[in-house]
């Protein structure tokens, strides 16, 4: 390997100098601590959020469904997910995400566009994560201040930050801190990551302890006496509860087979995470190892979590009145007051203090989702850079923080536009159905780890995992094949469910839009290398170089 005259490496000289890679290493490096690992996955799992979506749209929209049962199964599934990701991290320990490991076995067309699917939902989701920062913590902490000092101005600041231009407006602002925290270098964000969680897990902890100290009577009494002047009603409990069955929610007090199925999706989507680590494999220490316990380690703290807090919530506020209170919120109807969690636990607590605690702990694990999936989007890029299937610029990493700038830069620029379509467009603001693109693009990836070590064996008989097999098989065909079908099975749950995703039509076509934009764009830089006499396709006939 060599350098070119305008100081750009030449990496896998093909006989004639011909340069493959951008230079001739990556610029990034090994940073991350198998600490730092899981600390990063159980921050993208984002289990405050998990516990507040799970929580506010279960028993509303899926009466009958099992949350324990839901959330087990979802987390079954996403270990045997996490297990083909580990083998493939393993194998091919580089950053850059799924577009790594597809260009090295599927056609690079397909790999870039796969790829491309998948960064567009995550960095769609930095967007929502902001939002939910608003929706769940800052407005229900100002709600609550407001019920407990009879002060109008606090109620109304809570509907305040949750108008459309202020939405947008603090919104931005976080995404773009994000991206300010990310300039500095990935040393610091991992040192910011271990900072923030310990915060989060206080508030976690202080909510259990809220929930662990109450009573269903005691919250009952609270929240009557609270809300009673607020909405007019001497028993506003009964009131939510009655108003919702009015206005068609139902519950037979049964278990729900196909609602428990569905509602999997709201643990399953936080749960997705905890494998996000494989965006920076390249920046790895010891990543097998770390791979691993970075991995399970945080889909196992996060599901205890999970199953303390949902068993919790359900004993102390009732199944029927989370589900009645969220339907009537969230569709408009009936006797209404906000149910998230932060706000329930302050009213049992009757302490504006503990509110804000739970309600900051909220927006810590909310914010770590934020940076994480941003550096995904970011690694990606830098990936298809190397390749030189995008613009150099794009790969360019500073050579003392040693962090991709621009791929930074385009990345929060993208998230403050999705953030405008979320908030300012109502078609937008109901988009889920990316996810379900990811998962799907994840499901081939991991279909395609099956047959890696049979077409690539000059690359995976370098693997440590190499000499591993089960009943015969490499290790990495096994992991995968379960992994694939654990992400196919959900993939269809949420095709079957609206509410998670579903598969509107219109919805349907952005997602194909983003599938041929991807494809053009492949074919549009393979022919501008081809011009400059650069074959593309050579790159991804090699490890790409740490």
């Amino acid at each position: 390997m060599s350098e070119d005259t305008g100081g750009t490496a030449v990496a896998g000289d093909s006989g004639g100098g011909q340069r493959i890679f951008l230079r001739k290493a990556s610029g990034l490096i090994r940073s991350a601590s198998g600490l730092d690992t899981f600390i990063y996955n159980l921050g993208l799992i984002s289990v405050g959020l998990g516990v507040g979506s799970i929580m506010l749209y279960g028993p509303a929209f899926y009466p009958g469904g099992d949350l324990i049962e839901a959330t087990l199964l979802a987390a079954g599934c996403m270990i045997l997910i996490a297990f083909g990701w580990i083998t493939w991290s393993t194998t091919l320990p580089r950053s850059g995400g799924i577009y790594v490991f597809a260009s090295r076995i599927l056609p690079p067309g397909l790999a870039l566009t796969l790829s491309l699917v998948e960064i567009t939902a995550w960095l769609f989701y930095c967007a929502i994560a902001a939002y939910w920062i608003v929706y769940l913590g800052i407005s229900p902490a100002f709600t609550f201040i407001g019920y407990m000092t009879g002060n109008e101005a606090w109620g109304s600041a809570a509907g305040w930050v949750m108008e459309p231009w202020p939405l947008f407006i603090i919104g931005s602002l976080i995404l773009i801190a994000s991206g300010v925290i990310l300039s500095a270098g990935m040393r610091f964000y991992l040192a910011t990551q271990r900072f923030i969680l310990t915060a989060a897990l206080i508030g976690s902890v202080i909510l259990i302890a809220v929930l662990s100290g109450g009573t269903n009577e005691e919250f009952v009494s609270s929240f009557n006496a609270l809300l009673g002047p607020v909405l007019g009603t001497e028993n506003p409990y009964q009131a939510i509860i009655a108003s919702g069955k009015e206005n068609g929610w139902a519950w037979d007090g049964s278990s729900n087979t196909e609602q428990t199925w569905l509602v999997s999706n709201w643990p399953f989507l936080p749960l997705i995470g905890a494998a996000f680590s494989i965006a920076i494999g390249g920046e790895v220490k010891s990543v097998q190892k770390s791979q691993t316990y970075g991995m399970l380690g945080a889909i196992i703290l996060a599901t205890i979590i999970f199953v303390i807090t949902i068993t919790l919530c359900l004993d102390v506020f009732g199944y029927e009145f989370l589900g009645t209170a969220a339907s009537n919120f969230v569709l408009g109807v009936g006797v209404q007051a906000d149910p998230t969690i932060t706000l329930l636990a302050g009213v049992l607590s009757g302490s504006t203090a503990i509110c804000i605690l739970v309600s900051l702990g909220f927006i810590f694990w909310m914010w770590m989702w934020i940076p994480g999936m941003h550096t995904f989007g970011v690694r990606a890029i830098v990936a298809w850079s190397f390749d030189r299937i995008a613009p150099e610029a794009w790969g360019t990493i500073s050579p003392t923080r040693h962090t991709p700038v621009v791929a930074i830069f385009v990345c929060t620029l993208i998230t403050v536009i999705f953030m405008a379509l979320f908030v300012f467009t109502e078609f937008f603001s109901t988009i889920v159905i990316l996810i379900e693109a990811a998962v799907l693009a994840w499901s081939i990836v991991l279909g395609a780890g099956i047959f890696f070590p049979y077409l690539r064996p000059e690359i995976y008989e370098k693997s440590p995992i190499a000499t591993k097999t089960v009943l015969g098989l490499p290790i990495m065909t096994v992991a995968c094949a379960l992994g694939c079908a654990a992400a196919q099975f959900f993939f269809w749950t949420l095709w079957s469910d609206p509410s998670a995703a579903g598969h509107d039509p219109q919805q349907l076509m952005i997602v194909f839009g983003v599938f041929v934009i991807g494809l053009v764009f492949y074919n549009i830089m393979k022919q501008i290398r081809k011009s400059q006499g650069v074959d593309v396709t050579l790159a991804f006939k090699e490890i790409p170089i740490e």
